[in-house]
């Protein structure tokens, strides 16, 4: 039967739920469980109970403190989890105007028996929580209700949940902040594992706990997906169904109910994981298993690799190089372009009542990079004149603006700015995209000092803009920008004429093409050569071997390895087949018949060179890996 746990006060004899009666307040309750609780409150005021059930739908992610809200407004719980079916509790029969609370609608089957349960109530006051809204589930969508969303807390509330639970330390209570996303739940275990061990430990042994307890929470969600997967699709940012089952067991079906997962978002490559999961995810599995975690990050960019050479589509190329680079690029890279916790900024479009905003960090820009005022104003006007404006603001988890770039388009009709930006280069740059595609111009990037870790987000939103149009082209006067522009590949076309922000040196142009014939080739250079070990580097080298030996290639299959490149292989294979080592020489002889000689297939060469199959490709993989060591030494700088 269905229970009801009623609570300790007398809000089921109120004649109403009008915030802030203390009944309904929680000390130091944040302000985003007081707003919700308005709207609960003012849902279940204005609706007729008489005739009908009235159905509040508190919907949030796992671990914000829905629960918390439901203990705070209702007259009990009721207990949907005993098999005896649905009756109607007392409480309903009395007329009451607190509600009842159903906690923990989080599948199908309890969406289902609620509305059973409502159906036999027939009338009365009900809160339903569930981490995602009921109207997406079978049969909701033509019950009447209000839906009232709990989000995340603020890192102000988060620190005095800290403070709290005794984490006064502010390195630590920062610690906390970021590795909770405004979870509660999340900085609660995070602050009982510091508490615990006395010291914080790496961030990756508390991430581990955190983890073990949303998993944990997810069990009633996750019933036939391995434990494994989740932190799988975690680590390699974002899994399609072909790509994880080649990195985990997957059980037919499993992809699906993993889709339907209330943290799981549903991405242009994929699945993905929502934050603040997925960095407690990742955090966790490179604590525990760093080799193994390396291994899937290096199939996984293979994986990418393929796929990049095979979609059309200029939006998901963008995603799939965004990932790629996250999974194998340079620690330099990385470093430029991902925070140490994703999640904690993010990046959207610049839009009404954003002016401020503007106003502030364009303003900031130009006191960084000592730009003349009056020219920083004019630039923002032209660039607020034009179509489309271009900026795109860094944002913190209360949506505050903490930094700013502007990519203005590459369209000389629309975008006035583009003229003192580009100056005497601005044919040349403009006939780059004949061919059909656009581009932007990055014109400015500003990110306050204190939200330094913000400006990795706007990176990757220049870079992954450049890939999605085709083209990105750097105007700047400032030399660690164009460091940077170096770092990632882009060409110097040279100098403005003129020194468009009387600072006392012109502009630097810098400029790249992205197509999907060079995009892959850019990644690879981009990418860390020891990314995932030796074996990465192994599985390199024997792509690379691959590519030699096949001389008719198609457009799908990527450019040929470079000629320095090839030069090293075959050094490195040569060396190898003369080498005074017995083992040495025959797996060098093995890689010179088969890829450089191309002088038959495996089977003939074991025979001709009087060996069986098993001691053939132990050789085999022990040359690749020889190989991969000397290519290795030769390409990474002294």
């Amino acid at each position: 039967m269905i229970r009801t746990y009623p609570r300790s006060s007398a809000a089921e004899s109120q004649p109403g739920l009008t915030l802030p009666a203390p009944v309904h307040r929680l000390a130091g309750t944040p302000v985003v469980v007081e707003e919700a609780a308005r709207g609960v409150a003012t849902a279940l005021d204005e609706t007729d109970a008489e005739h009908a059930p009235v159905v509040v739908n508190v919907v949030g992610p796992l671990g914000v403190g829905k629960s918390r809200l439901l203990a705070t407004l209702s007259s009990g719980f009721v207990d949907l989890r005993t098999p005896d079916g649905v009756r109607t509790p007392v409480e309903i029969r009395r007329g009451g105007r607190a509600p009842l609370a159903v906690d923990g609608v989080d599948t199908d089957r309890r969406a289902d028996a609620a509305a059973r349960f409502l159906d036999r109530a027939g009338r009365g006051r009900f809160l339903i929580a569930g981490r995602l809204p009921l109207a997406s589930r079978p049969g909701w969508a033509h019950r009447p209700l209000v839906t009232v969303e709990l989000g995340p807390w603020s890192p102000a509330d988060i620190r005095g949940l800290a403070a709290a639970l005794g984490v006064t330390d502010p390195a630590r209570a920062d610690l906390v902040v970021r590795l909770s996303g405004g979870i509660p739940l999340v900085a609660d275990s995070l602050c009982r594992a510091i508490r615990r061990g006395g010291e914080p430990g790496p961030e990756g042994a508390l991430a581990d706990v955190a983890a073990t307890e949303v998993l944990l929470r997810l069990g009633v969600e996750s019933r036939g997906i391995p434990p494994d997967v989740l932190p799988i699709v975690a680590v390699v940012d974002g899994a399609d169904e072909d790509l994880l089952t080649a990195l985990a067991r997957l059980p037919p079906g499993a992809f699906t109910r993993l889709g339907r997962l209330s943290v799981i978002r549903q991405d242009r490559h994929g699945l993905t994981v929502a934050e603040p999961y997925r960095t407690l995810f990742d955090l966790a599995y490179r604590w525990r298993h760093p080799v193994l975690r390396a291994d899937l990050a290096a199939r996984a960019a293979e994986h990418r690799h393929r796929q990049l050479a095979r979609t059309s589509d200029p939006p998901l190329r963008a995603r799939l190089a965004d990932q790629v680079l996250y999974l194998s690029g340079s620690r330099r890279a990385r470093r430029d372009l991902y925070a140490d916790e994703r999640g904690e900024f993010s990046v959207r479009r610049a839009g009404d009542g954003d002016d401020e905003a503007i106003g502030r960090l364009i303003r900031l820009w130009g006191d960084a990079e000592g730009l003349a005022e009056r020219q920083v104003e004019r630039m923002r006007d032209l660039w607020l004149s034009g179509a489309d404006h271009g900026f795109h603001l860094a944002v913190d988890t209360d949506d505050h603006a903490v930094g700013m770039v502007n990519l203005t388009p590459l369209d000389p009709d629309g975008a006035p700015a583009l003229e003192p930006l580009l100056q005497q280069h601005a044919d040349t740059v403009l006939n780059l995209g004949r061919s059909g595609s656009s581009g932007s111009v990055v014109g400015m990037m500003a990110v306050e000092p204190r939200f330094a870790r913000a400006q990795p987000a706007l990176v990757r939103r220049i870079l992954t803009t450049g890939i999605d149009g085709g083209r990105l082209v750097v105007s700047t006067p400032w030399i660690p920008y164009q460091e940077m522009a170096v770092r990632f590949g882009l060409r110097r076309m040279g100098e403005t004429r003129h020194d468009l922000y009387r600072c006392g040196r012109p502009s630097a142009l810098f400029a790249r093409t992205f197509t999907a014939r060079n995009l892959s080739a850019w990644l690879r250079r981009m990418q860390d050569p020891h990314a995932g070990g030796p074996g990465r580097t192994a599985e390199f080298v024997r792509a690379a071997l691959r590519d030699l030996r096949t001389p008719a290639r198609t457009a799908a299959s990527g450019p040929r390895p470079s000629p320095a490149l090839a030069d090293h292989l075959r050094q490195a294979v040569e060396a190898l087949a003369s080498s005074a080592s017995a083992v040495d020489a025959e797996a060098g002889e093995i890689l010179r018949l088969y890829y450089l000689a191309r002088a038959g297939g495996h089977d003939l060469l074991a025979h001709r060179l009087h060996l069986s199959r098993a001691t053939y490709f132990r050789r085999l993989e022990y040359g690749i890996g020889k190989v991969a060591e000397a290519v290795s030494r030769a390409l990474t700088p002294p």
